[in-house]
């Protein structure tokens, strides 16, 4: 089988890590994949880096244009299914797959979109039928699949534990007294993108209250966002930017958690569904804003703690009672892990992807 994963947007973010993520695994499995993103983007390097074969876009695009380089680059019969995202997306697929007489198209909805396909989506529509592959357990609320579509599918985020030992294994002080020898300095992770920067924010002034009583806590911030510039220099300006640890997208999880006693997520979408799985996973308790995502993985006081608003004395004072109870930390960890293995697990969202894949490749091999 034969699968390209077509991602338009420049920037390495939930939806370019799922699809090159399923990419990579699917070619493990001795399939041919291919995943598509504009020349010399973050999303391009991040996918190579990773070990995914990459179709490279042109710079300036349009969806007509798209469809000309995949079909020009990739085998000259095509292949079996293409997975887009978006609007453009989806017509630069149909378009594909329309000129070459075969192949499928299917369209996922990502965690926590809501879904309304614009002209180039109804255009698409009216070319191939698509398979629409939803993140939650059902479509979105007042949603119905266009006519013409095919019956909609569901693959839920997954990820992959490191299965090691636990982050959080050292002791930390009791309230009220500082340090003693053999104590583990806090550390703090912080999960965002640029799109959330203003909630980053927040959790760099949360940091800066913590350190005034936790002297030696450490946070580290993962996601796009710490390549941000304006967040660098409110550290500075905060005192705390020595204790700062600008991670970005990390290449090894394991790594990047390792001795996190708790992490903030406070992106969108598929970055904050992912960036809540990934610190479960690896035994970490999650703090977050309540939303729709985030409640959608984490349970409020058992995988970890979701707040009304994101006030920074609040998340600081909530922060400072987690800190202080290793037990509690402890627990929500393990319930965290439990939740993966047994709900999210990464084997479960390839499985839907290649079902998907290869019920468009019987779907086009009918039409042909």
């Amino acid at each position: 089988m034969r699968a390209l994963f077509l991602h338009g947007a420049p920037a390495w973010d939930g939806a370019a890590r799922v699809f090159a993520s399923v990419a990579r695994a699917l070619a493990e499995r001795g399939h041919e994949t291919w995943f598509a993103a504009p020349a010399g983007s973050e999303a391009s390097a991040q996918a190579v880096q990773r070990g995914t074969r990459l179709l490279a876009l042109p710079q300036r695009r349009s969806a007509r244009g798209d469809a000309g380089v995949v079909r020009a680059q990739l085998p000259r019969d095509f292949v079996d299914v293409v997975f887009v995202h978006d609007d453009r997306e989806q017509l630069a697929a149909a378009l594909a797959v329309r000129k070459a007489g075969r192949g499928g198209v299917v369209r996922r909805v990502a965690a926590g979109e809501s879904f309304a396909p614009g002209w180039r989506g109804r255009r698409a529509e009216r070319l191939v039928a698509t398979r629409y592959l939803y993140t939650s357990e059902s479509p979105p609320t007042g949603h119905a699949a266009p006519s013409g579509s095919l019956s909609p599918m569901r693959a839920e985020l997954g990820v992959e534990g490191d299965g090691g030992e636990w982050p959080d294994a050292g002791r930390l002080p009791a309230p009220g007294r500082g340090p003693v020898p053999g104590d583990t300095p806090p550390v703090l992770a912080c999960v965002a993108t640029r799109a959330s920067l203003r909630r980053a924010t927040n959790v760099v002034r949360a940091a800066a209250l913590l350190a005034q009583r936790h002297r030696a806590l450490r946070l580290r911030v993962l996601g796009s966002v710490a390549a941000d510039e304006e967040l660098r220099l409110l550290a500075a300006a905060l005192g705390i930017a020595r204790r700062v640890e600008w991670v970005g997208h990390a290449p090894s999880l394991p790594d990047a958690l390792r001795g996190v006693h708790a992490g903030w997520v406070v992106a969108d979408g598929d970055d904050a569904a992912l960036g809540a799985l990934d610190l479960m996973a690896h035994g970490v308790a999650v703090l977050a804003e309540r939303s729709s995502v985030a409640a959608r993985y984490v349970s409020h006081g058992i995988q970890g703690t979701l707040m009304a608003t994101l006030d920074p004395p609040l998340m600081a004072a909530e922060t400072a009672m987690l800190l202080s109870d290793r037990d509690r930390r402890l627990a929500m960890g393990a319930a965290g892990r439990a939740r993966v293995e047994r709900e999210f697990p990464f084997r479960d969202m390839l499985a839907a992807f290649e079902h998907a894949a290869r019920s468009a490749r019987e779907r086009a091999g009918g039409r042909a």
